[in-house]
């Protein structure tokens, strides 16, 4: 291998989750990170819901986020929360807080974020505000959206960010070297993979990724990018050498592989043909779902249940929050429906008086379009005979206080991955819970990873000289795979540079 370049995983080794790859290319004299998530497993062990760290020092302890100690990088974190103290933090405090990492310079040229997953942007809330932060429109959207609709803390402040926002097919230029984000279809909206044209030839990073979602056609046009290797734009100048190395095909292929182990057949047509199933015969007079806030397609496919058979879709004051902001000014069809505005089958449960800003926001958009008769009290719960959905990610006292049990009820746990890449697994404990009142439990599910046919033929079709396996527990998979063909499988060692 030549030395131009050291590709260095500093999370996301032998672990599904918590991506973060740092790139050095010499020739340019550049060094990015791509992706920066967090040990999301861990991170729970650590803090229970509710909780959450009290400085950067105490997760670098804790090995949650890396040491930039021992980094070729400075002046990685932010400085705000060593000058401000969270209590003391006012609403007018951004700009002043923006103007003090300009004191302290960071030397990485950027961060790439493939999507908007926290074990793939969550070290963002922790970064220095001076990195420029590159990702897609959407995934800023969504990672605001998350921002706003909580509470702001040290875990959760995204605010001041020198986000560069990017579109498929658009070319991002750092200091001279080449990167093409293309989109690809993943569990979340607004999922990117990259083409890297480093000065050793080029890198792909899948992200995370599958071929049997609703827009596998994104993670095709993702593959005949790769496969087409050129630059697509003919304002861009090469010389002899960079053509040659482009030629050459891909150099280094990082590739997610979460599921490479085992797999089944799956697709969100299939979930929903399931929930048709039931609804065929259905016993039920309520129905409690669980799955991740911002699986979009997960949440589509429940509302168009709900509202074919002419049920009520019951979302907290955060989920609508959440939700409209997404659905404001959408630049994709999918991003508007469901519509929390327009969709009356869309029910809002609030409880007393607004504490938070989102709250107050949410309230106050839903009376001005005269839709304020859309609004749940917990306890009108108990009023509810039957035919309505509820979406909970625990169960809230509210709920089990007010909800009326004398309904037959069934539970419908419908989370992205048994992996729980955004939040601890409790699907068990709820399901123990609703035993007393006589609740089945049931799983629906359409993974948002490729199964095992799909990556080994996404990886052959790549063709790359150099694997390098991440979002894993089994890499070793990927070397006994490919043990007979001409790609090397390089399995990563944390925080060990590979040099290519």
């Amino acid at each position: 291998m030549d030395d131009t370049v050291n590709i260095t995983l500093l999370g996301g080794v032998n672990e599904v989750g918590g991506n973060i790859v740092l790139l050095e290319d010499f020739s340019y004299d550049i060094k990015i990170l791509i992706d920066f998530g967090i040990k999301i497993g861990k991170y729970y062990e650590q803090y229970e819901r509710g909780q959450h760290p009290s400085s950067i020092d105490e997760l670098k302890k804790l090995k949650l986020i890396p040491n930039e100690e021992s980094l070729p990088i400075n002046n990685l974190y932010t400085q705000i929360w060593s000058k401000f103290k969270l209590k003391k933090r006012s609403r007018n405090a951004e700009e002043e807080e923006a103007s003090i990492d300009q004191i302290y310079p960071s030397n990485l040229e950027g961060i790439l974020i493939s999507h908007a997953h926290k074990d793939h942007y969550f070290g963002l809330s922790f970064v220095n505000r001076t990195i420029p932060i590159y990702t897609g429109v959407i995934t800023k959207k969504i990672i605001e959206a998350f921002f706003k609709s909580a509470k702001f803390r040290i875990d959760n402040n995204y605010a001041n960010l020198n986000w560069k926002t990017f579109r498929t097919g658009d070319i991002i230029d750092i200091k001279g070297m080449k990167i093409i984000p293309y989109h690809v279809d993943h569990s979340v909206p607004a999922s990117y993979g990259f083409i890297i044209y480093t000065s050793a030839g080029p890198v792909v990073y899948t992200g995370d990724f599958r071929r049997h979602g609703p827009l596998s056609s994104m993670t095709e046009d993702f593959l005949n990018e790769i496969k087409a290797n050129e630059i697509i734009s003919s304002n861009i100048q090469l010389n002899a050498e960079q053509k040659q190395l482009i030629s050459d095909g891909v150099k280094v292929l990082i590739c997610e592989g979460t599921r490479i182990h085992k797999g089944i057949v799956e697709s969100e047509e299939r979930v929903e043909s399931h929930l048709e199933k039931i609804f065929e015969n259905n016993p039920f007079d309520f129905i409690l779902v669980k799955y991740d806030r911002i699986d979009w397609d997960r949440f589509r496919t429940f509302s168009h249940i709900a509202k074919k058979y002419g049920w009520k879709y019951i979302i907290t004051e955060k989920e609508a929050y959440f939700y409209h902001l997404l659905n404001k000014e959408a630049l994709h069809e999918t991003m508007r429906d469901p519509n929390i505005l327009e969709d009356d089958h869309i029910y809002i449960l609030k409880k007393g008086a607004a504490r938070f800003p989102w709250q107050e926001k949410i309230r106050q958009i839903m009376y001005n379009h005269q839709k304020g008769d859309r609004f749940l009290d917990y306890h009108d719960l108990k009023d509810l005979e039957k035919e309505f959905f509820i979406y909970i990610t625990h169960l809230h006292p509210d709920l089990v206080n007010n909800l009326n049990f004398n309904l037959n009820g069934l539970f419908l746990s419908s989370s992205i991955d048994p992996y729980s890449e955004e939040f601890y697994d409790n699907t068990k404990t709820i399901g123990s819970e609703l035993k007393h009142y006589g609740i089945p439990c049931y799983r629906v599910h359409a993974s948002g990873h490729a199964i095992p046919h799909d990556l080994i033929n996404f990886i052959c079709e790549v063709n790359p000289r150099y694997l390098i396996p991440i979002h894993t527990e089994h890499p070793e998979f990927f070397g006994k795979i490919f043990d007979k063909t001409d790609i090397k499988v390089v399995e990563p060692q944390l925080n060990k540079p590979i040099a290519i």
